[in-house]
């Protein structure tokens, strides 16, 4: 079968999400192939071409409406700033491209509907980049229930940070400090979490949140630590919340800016059961990327000592994949294959899903 040729928009030269989590599969993956660039310019994408060694026949533009009209990209994979996803995708959708974005898909619920609408219209298919549903360590977690190891699930506490959102930041995410733009700890970090306890735990029934700035003046940094200038935070940096699942198990779920705890754990999650409990710890709140980087530890009432496990490896559990690109891997598998939401593998439609709890969640928090 011939490679999905791939148009990407926001593939830059200096590290970023797409070079650590996209680039590592897409170059060596015999399913796709990279056959255009898209970036702020012609020059900046040539750059990124050069730097990450793309055969010189790849293609360079400086707008997404040349990428969207050049007939040999079939899929269109979109890894800017959320703010940027909608004018950079409506090009592509309008032609009749696939694609795949990042999440959030849009900046609030309105414009994630809108690039639905016109994505069902013309046809195409889509995927984003809320990669929980195929992860080999949450699956592992899932299944230790199935299997009944801890019993009937009764409740689960949840506490971690992204390390991002305390009281001073690296300039390159000034933007997240705004909540209008549509990235933020609660739209980014708290739905990528969430969407990780539900994957093992089932969708949540009824929950009360509550938002939180405590730190609403922003030390910006530069790539060295250098304090360079101060912002005001509009966006929230602790959101809590408690709930029920499905199930009737209830929920304790707290996520807060600044640094982990001593350092080292930012992620703190126990899942207690009739017959025993499990506890998972990880360096931040980034379930959705956990890997050989967090520790499962089951404990069985009843017996002596915790039982430490592993997830399952598959060839995406490679060192030449980075931590960042494993799951990515996954779901490009996924989409190449045509799996659908039981795998894992979710489209716009439940990105939009996810874009009303956002707005539900603000609006149950009394935020205007």
């Amino acid at each position: 079968m011939a490679p999905v040729k791939v148009g990407f928009i926001g593939l830059s030269s200096t590290q970023s999400w797409a070079v650590w989590a996209h680039l590592p599969y897409l170059k060596a993956s015999s399913k796709y192939q990279i056959v255009a660039l898209c970036n702020s310019s012609v020059d900046a994408a040539k750059a990124a071409i050069e730097t990450h060694g793309l055969p010189s026949s790849t293609k360079a533009y400086g707008s997404p409406s040349d990428l969207a009209a050049d007939p040999d990209v079939e899929l269109v994979v979109c890894s800017t700033r959320v703010d940027k996803h909608y004018d950079c995708l409506l090009p592509a959708l309008k032609a009749g491209k696939d694609v795949f974005c990042e999440w959030p898909l849009a900046i609030n619920a309105k414009q994630a509907e809108d690039m639905l609408a016109l994505a069902r219209e013309k046809g195409v298919k889509t995927l984003v980049g809320l990669q929980a549903g195929v992860s080999p360590v949450l699956l592992k977690i899932k299944s230790l229930i199935e299997e009944g190891r801890i019993g009937r699930v009764v409740s689960s506490m949840f506490h971690g940070t992204p390390k991002f959102f305390g009281e001073s930041e690296w300039e390159g995410n000034a933007y997240q400090q705004e909540r209008s733009v549509g990235g933020n700890l609660v739209s980014i970090y708290g739905m990528h979490s969430l969407e990780a306890i539900q994957v093992v735990l089932g969708p949540l029934k009824d929950y009360n949140p509550l938002l939180a700035v405590q730190f609403p003046t922003v030390q910006l940094t530069d790539h060295t630590g250098t304090p360079t200038t101060t912002v005001p935070r509009t966006s929230h940096d602790h959101f809590f919340l408690n709930g029920t699942f499905d199930s009737g198990a209830t929920l304790s779920y707290s996520l807060r800016g600044g640094p982990a705890f001593d350092g080292t754990c930012g992620a703190f999650w126990r899942i207690y059961g009739t017959k025993g409990a499990i506890q998972i710890t990880g360096p931040d709140s980034y379930l959705q990327i956990a890997d050989d980087n967090v520790k499962i530890k089951l404990f069985e009432y009843g017996k002596e000592g915790l039982k430490e496990l592993d997830a399952e490896k598959d060839e995406w559990s490679a060192e030449q994949y980075s931590l960042y690109s494993r799951n990515i891997a996954r779901l490009y598998e996924g989409f190449a294959h045509g799996k659908g939401v039981t795998e894992g593998v979710l489209n716009w439609e439940d990105a939009v899903k996810r874009h009303i709890t956002v707005e539900e969640i603000y609006k149950k928090a009394n935020v205007q």
